[in-house]
């Protein structure tokens, strides 16, 4: 309706009407440009489906034109089915008060490597109020409905209590046990399904396990075959460790009521030598052999030792530990001060090839018989002692092998103890009893000619052999002209 009533009177300056400043609003608030008022489920929808926090403060801030309800509706069906998470954890309600009162469980695996002895999973058991676990390596899962029953009775005869509540998630193997656990009066609480983190004491002590083995087994470079010993081990540890969680003592102390014994503690993987003589068939065999230590019987005061080449396992409480030494990685190496040898020292070298009989010379090496692996004595002077001290040397017997390089590392030929013309004649080397084939003299390597003088060799002649003379002193060198007589 129009009443050409005069609302407003203003000044004109230059065809511009200003407000008087009285009539200026105090409050800053910015006013959008909207005349139809829209329910909160409107302005949700037309911001782009926002939470209910954002559309309360965006309608505050701005004075957003709304009706008179302030609640939304109804709770928004493209929001609900497009924007839902997972709802934040809270502190677990349950409270245990005394040993065996709550037990945790939870299957570990299926383990990417198979262990030595075919187990791809495990099993744990943990008391919520001493926090100490058992632990269980299995070959499938279906093993948990043995281990529990058998535990079952362990524990409560040795604690002289029973077992009230077990908490386990909703595996297949844990649901077999519904009728057993109902039979003994056992309350079965579970998590809520794919919702491990309510099981969360177990996938703690999960982590805390698999890190501590594949950190024993990475320091002893073993393969990830001995999983089971090292998640096992760890496990032992554990338990013997303090922790905040029960004021500093550990779980052994806690639960058994005396303190850990920390000196039998030797670090993994290390080389042991087990007292393995009562397994020996006759005397003459050694009483011990390297093995590799793998961790601590349950069930007795013993030490288990794993010797790698028979697959034996040999548990024992007489070993000998070389914790600077591992299978399967160099040792620690040694200060050069304690390795610092003399320059006459004796230095033992192997010796796979057979040298060339034409250089060999009785005055300075022995040799005699010797079956097995080759070796030599080599002095780091350079020359051998052959006044009074022989070095002995063993014979060849490989046929196929090629002479070594170096001169100091070739054999003499075998002294007889009777005299005989071939003993002495280095052209045709003795035919070995044990050799299949005589060893052939080498080919003696082309002279070259490096000077215009005339010799005995180039003419054909040559000094006769002399091949009846036997002795085991050094041969003195016959001197010859220098030319041409």
């Amino acid at each position: 309706m129009i009443t050409r009533a005069i609302l407003l009177k203003g000044a004109c300056n230059d065809g511009i009407y200003t407000f008087p400043t009285s009539m200026v609003p105090v409050s800053s608030k910015k006013v959008t440009n909207v005349h139809i008022r829209t329910s909160l489920d409107g302005w949700h929808k037309h911001l782009g489906h926002p939470s209910t926090k954002i559309v309360h403060s965006l309608v505050k801030s701005f004075s957003l034109p709304i009706t008179s309800n302030q609640k939304l509706l109804s709770l928004c069906h493209s929001y609900s089915i497009n924007k839902a998470h997972q709802q934040p954890f809270h502190v677990i309600s349950l409270k245990s008060h005394a040993p065996l009162d709550i037990i945790y469980t939870d299957v570990w695996g299926l383990a990417s490597y198979t262990g030595l002895d075919g187990f791809r999973y495990y099993l744990i058991f943990m008391d919520h109020y001493t926090k100490y676990t058992w632990f269980y390596p299995m070959v499938t899962k279906s093993g948990v409905s043995t281990i529990f029953p058998l535990l079952k009775k362990v524990v409560e005869n040795r604690f002289q209590k029973t077992i009230k509540t077990l908490y386990s998630d909703n595996g297949g193997e844990f649901i077999a046990l519904k009728s057993y656990l109902s039979l003994h009066g056992i309350s079965h609480y579970t998590t809520a399904p794919h919702t491990h983190q309510q099981n969360g004491v177990s996938e703690r002590r999960h982590r805390h396990l698999v890190e501590t083995g594949l950190t024993l087994l990475h320091d002893a470079n073993l393969d990830f075959s001995y999983w089971p010993y090292a998640f096992q081990t760890a496990s032992y540890l554990i338990n013997r460790q303090p922790t905040p969680l029960l004021h500093g003592k550990s779980p052994l102390e806690v639960l058994f009521g005396q303190p850990p014994n920390y000196l039998k503690f030797k670090k993994f993987g290390c080389i042991c030598y087990p007292f393995t003589r009562p397994y020996n068939s006759n005397k003459m065999q050694p009483k011990s052999q390297t093995c590799i230590f793998l961790g601590y019987s349950l069930t007795q005061n013993a030490y288990k030792c794993f010797e790698p080449t028979t697959k034996k396992f040999f548990t024992s409480r007489h070993v000998l530990f070389d914790e600077h030494k591992y299978f399967f990685r160099p040792s620690i190496p040694v200060s050069s001060s304690s390795s610092h040898t003399t320059s006459e020292s004796q230095t033992w070298l192997p010796l796979p090839l057979v040298p060339s009989m034409s250089v060999l010379s009785p005055s300075n090496l022995t040799c005699q018989h010797q079956e097995g692996p080759l070796a030599i004595v080599t002095s780091s002077s350079g020359n051998l002692d052959n006044s009074s001290d022989h070095s002995t040397l063993p014979c060849f017997q490989n046929p196929t092998l090629h002479p070594p390089s170096s001169p100091d590392l070739l054999p003499a030929a075998m002294p007889n103890s009777s005299p005989s013309p071939s003993a002495t004649n280095s052209s045709f080397p003795p035919i070995l009893p044990h050799s299949p084939h005589p060893i052939l003299p080498a080919t003696p390597e082309p002279s070259y000619r490096i000077h215009s003088m005339t010799t005995r060799s180039m003419n054909q002649i040559f000094k006769p052999e002399q091949l009846n003379t036997i002795s085991k002193y050094p041969f003195p060198q016959t001197i010859e002209p220098t030319s041409v007589s």
